[in-house]
């Protein structure tokens, strides 16, 4: 008996410990930023799906209210915000912005709450079908599925802004990161070749962009090529944003050079070391007025919220490509102000917003 409670002792003791480590290397509150966005989420009903899209609103707002934790949790950092504050006074610009395949609207909020901060609205859905927790390999082909929910969106801007918001529909940009870079370049009349994307997949067999979907059995024979191929430009884009944007080998060659919209391209990464799933150096020659920008030092999931080190851990731990080792590559937070810079003037210049927003 005594060497059982020494034992349950002992094991006690261990699992205080790695509880107080879990502790220790989880997220903390980081200082409360001197200016705050508003912050707002409610769902979306859409024609097209069965189920509601929910949607994350930050915006220019009055800073009364207290600050709040939004998109933290023991893996990764979150933003504060002011939720559900009284928006700012005026009309500001408006950015509709596509999470990539897996992933959720918060995980771009420290891009979000910067660029409400400089006094633009953020709308950013969760894409049903390919977002965390719900990705579903068969429906990631079906990219008219997220275009359609971007078109909604604005249309629901236009007719029934929330929280008495005063968006300018003639000062509209789309955004995206990974495949929802693809979605934000779709709205600007980018489209792709259903041969091009299962030629490319053949050729790239088993890499992360094709190979999970392949490991899946999903037909991309059974892909419908009437709804893939289509036009899904949104006359209310004037600008466009696309970070490491998926499907760049089956962009259209006459889509790429029509499209004379204002675009910044962001590669993360340069050059050859950028993996062709995500590589966008040959198309940006094909657009008239695209910026190419290439980040060095980063790779592809940079671009997602900083982790902790309990996340760099869990997530190696899961046997999965770990999207919060940036081990080799410069530091997240320091990438991330970079980025800040850099998208935010692009936007404030071609959405014409002034110094007061």
């Amino acid at each position: 008996m005594k060497r059982i409670l020494i034992g349950l002792a002992i094991l006690a003791g261990l699992l205080a410990g790695l509880a107080l480590a879990a502790t220790l290397l989880a997220t903390g509150k980081r200082p409360v930023p001197d200016q705050l966005a508003g912050y707002h989420e409610t769902t979306l009903s859409v024609g097209h799906r069965d189920v509601p899209v929910s949607l994350h609103i930050w915006y220019p707002a009055a800073q009364d209210g207290t600050a709040e934790l939004v998109g933290q949790n023991a893996l990764f950092y979150g933003q504060y915000v002011l939720r559900d504050a009284k928006p700012a006074p005026g009309a500001h610009p408006v950015v509709v912005f596509s999470h990539g395949s897996g992933g959720n609207a918060n995980n771009h909020g420290w891009l979000a709450t910067e660029l409400a901060r400089q006094g633009m609205i953020v709308v950013a859905p969760n894409h049903p079908g390919t977002m965390s927790r719900d990705s579903d390999p068969h429906r990631t082909p079906h990219i008219w599925e997220r275009a359609r929910d971007l078109h909604a969106i604005l249309d629901s801007l236009e007719t029934n802004p929330p929280l008495g918001m005063q968006p300018d529909m003639d000062r509209v940009a789309s955004a995206g990161f990974s495949l929802g870079g693809f979605s934000a370049l779709s709205i600007a009349g980018v489209r792709v070749s259903k041969a091009a994307f299962i030629d490319y997949c053949d050729r790239h067999a088993g890499e992360f962009d094709c190979g999970w979907m392949q490991a899946a059995s999903v037909d991309f024979a059974a892909i419908d090529p009437a709804a893939y191929e289509a036009d899904y430009r949104d006359p209310r884009i004037k600008a466009t944003v696309s970070i490491d944007p998926a499907l760049p080998q089956a962009m259209t060659g006459d889509s790429l050079t029509a499209a004379t919209l204002p675009i910044l391209l962001v590669s993360l990464g340069q050059g050859e070391e950028v993996p062709p799933a995500t590589r966008v150096d040959a198309m940006a020659r094909q657009m008239p007025q695209a910026r190419l920008v290439e980040t060095p030092g980063a790779w592809h999931f940079s671009f997602l919220s900083e982790c902790s080190t309990l996340g760099w851990i869990i997530i190696g731990l899961m046997g999965e490509e770990n999207i919060c080792s940036d081990i080799g590559m410069r530091d997240r937070g320091v990438l991330h102000e970079e980025l800040k810079a850099v998208i935010s003037t692009f936007l404030s210049e071609n959405l014409a917003l002034s110094p007061s927003g």
